[in-house]
């Protein structure tokens, strides 16, 4: 008896393990799913619209919208021609039913209203187009001009005592609105949701249906296939347009960072060509005797610009071969204490101007690392140095670094002033320059020289930060393996 209750406990035992460890793996099964699907998510919403942005498209849009008004006019007299062929010239079959006939001259009669309609609506979208106010709301322009094209129809086949429905006419709305203004894609829908609520909406309230030659086979207003159809067709014209202005909007924002990178270099490269000429002007303005004392002087001044140009040539050398070539590794088993303590040794005249308290946290016990130790220091330098440009003198800086599972995390922690959250997702960017070094020689490409080294090693790198708390810069790298 004893036995068989054993069996049953250790029997119910492994039941409740296997049961638990199916919830675990349901689980993470779960999370990754959620994290898989927040992550697609995050790549549709629409990043942040500077107002430089924001006047541009709106300007744009004014341009398109005067565009797509010269396209409805041959579009409008298209329609007239052929209703007035089909008014006087067209003869019906003999086998069309009075009923059909009828059918087609009430639809034809609805089409000619709609045209003479449009025209001098059309007129006035043309004038009020060319004012100020056509010129500050390109976006009101461009939903009447629509809704005259889509929704009046309906309107007017509503005064006629039928529902319309012409979902030709308004694919070929949509379409053209798509290809010709491909931004706001808010614009496109509320002016798509606006013909198919007066449709079913108005339609159904006054209970008017289709008008065709057999009222039995009208069933509704809609059917699942057709709403179907038009779903999809203004989705896939939304999606359009979301994606183009998407790709505008980035290609806007990199060329205005263009422009600020190449004030920036020019800046950068004119200073010590500026001081040199000074340097030489005053030369020339002293007699022989002062000469001969302020040339020292003179040398080292210009020797500081030339150093100065050739580093900054050198910095775009060396992002262009990074964006090129990638980055080329020597590596070999290294110690990382050894490489944090050259680099504090190297820098200490830098620490000492600046007034930086360094605690170095680098046990020389860790594992050590497949790595490039001429690299290795560069990306501890780099990060130093950000450090000690982008904060005030009398700063704490603390090096660290743990294990963390295979691999190692090395941090280099301040107390400074800390960056914004949209600082810290673009500080790893190429020409990336901090705020507070505006004026500062560089041209911000120490970071990113920074991640390209850690992710050819194998590593990551990121930063955390808190505007007035500090930031703390951190990388992984893979430990060398038994």
């Amino acid at each position: 008896m004893n036995n068989k209750l054993k069996k049953n406990y250790h029997r119910l035992s492994f039941m409740a393990s296997q049961a638990n460890k199916l919830l675990l793996t349901g689980k993470a099964t779960l999370n990754s799913l959620i994290h898989l699907i927040r992550k697609r998510l995050k790549l549709l919403l629409t990043p942040k619209e500077s107002a430089e942005y924001k006047v541009w498209r709106n300007q744009f849009l004014w341009r398109r919208v005067g565009l797509l008004l010269w396209v409805a006019i041959p579009i409008w007299c298209c329609s007239v021609l052929l209703e007035l062929y089909f008014k006087f010239y067209f003869q019906a079959p003999a086998n069309f039913s009075k009923e059909l006939i009828s059918l087609i001259a009430k639809q034809l009669d609805s089409s000619i209203m709609h045209d003479l309609a449009v025209a001098p609506l059309l007129l006035t979208l043309f004038a009020l187009h060319r004012t100020k106010w056509g010129h500050r709301y390109p976006g009101m322009i461009f939903l009447c001009l629509s809704w005259f094209a889509t929704v009046l129809q309906e309107v007017i086949a509503t005064l006629n005592g039928f529902a319309l429905g012409n979902d030709d006419m308004w694919r070929l709305v949509f379409m053209a609105q798509a290809v010709i203004i491909p931004v706001r894609p808010q614009l496109h829908l509320v002016s798509q949701l606006g013909v198919l609520a007066y449709y079913v909406g108005v339609n159904s309230a006054l209970g008017l249906t289709p008008y065709t030659e057999n009222p039995r086979l009208v069933t509704g207003l809609v059917s699942a296939g057709w709403l179907l159809m038009i779903f999809w067709f203004c989705f896939i014209c939304n999606l359009g347009v979301y994606m183009y202005e998407r790709l505008q909007q980035a290609e806007f924002e990199s060329r205005r960072e263009l422009q600020v990178f190449l004030y920036a270099i020019s800046h950068d490269l004119r200073t010590p060509l500026m001081g040199n000429a000074i340097v030489l002007q005053n030369l020339l303005k002293k007699s022989d005797a002062q000469v001969n004392i302020s040339v020292a002087r003179a040398l080292e001044c210009l020797l500081e610009g030339n150093s100065r140009q050739i580093n900054l040539l050198n910095s775009l050398q060396e992002a262009y071969t990074l964006e090129v070539r990638g980055v080329t590794l020597h590596t070999m088993p290294v110690q990382l204490s050894t490489v944090v303590a050259s680099v504090l040794d190297d820098i200490e005249p830098l620490l000492q101007e600046n007034r930086v308290i360094v605690n170095n946290l680098v046990q020389a016990d860790l594992p050590l690392v497949n790595a490039d130790a001429t690299q290795l220091e560069r990306v501890f330098c780099n990060l130093i140095s950000n450090a000690l440009k982008h904060n005030p003198h009398s700063i704490t800086l603390t090096v660290n670094a743990s294990i963390q599972g295979k691999k190692i995390l090395c941090c280099v922690q301040d107390n400074g002033v800390g960056m914004s959250q949209k600082q810290c997702t673009r500080v790893f960017e190429l020409y990336t320059r901090g705020e507070r070094a505006r004026f500062m020689p560089g041209l911000g490409i120490g970071l990113y020289v920074c991640q390209q080294i850690i992710t050819a090693h194998g590593g990551q790198i990121g930063v955390t930060s808190k505007l007035g708390a500090g930031s703390t810069f951190w990388f992984t790298l893979p430990c060398k393996e038994e």
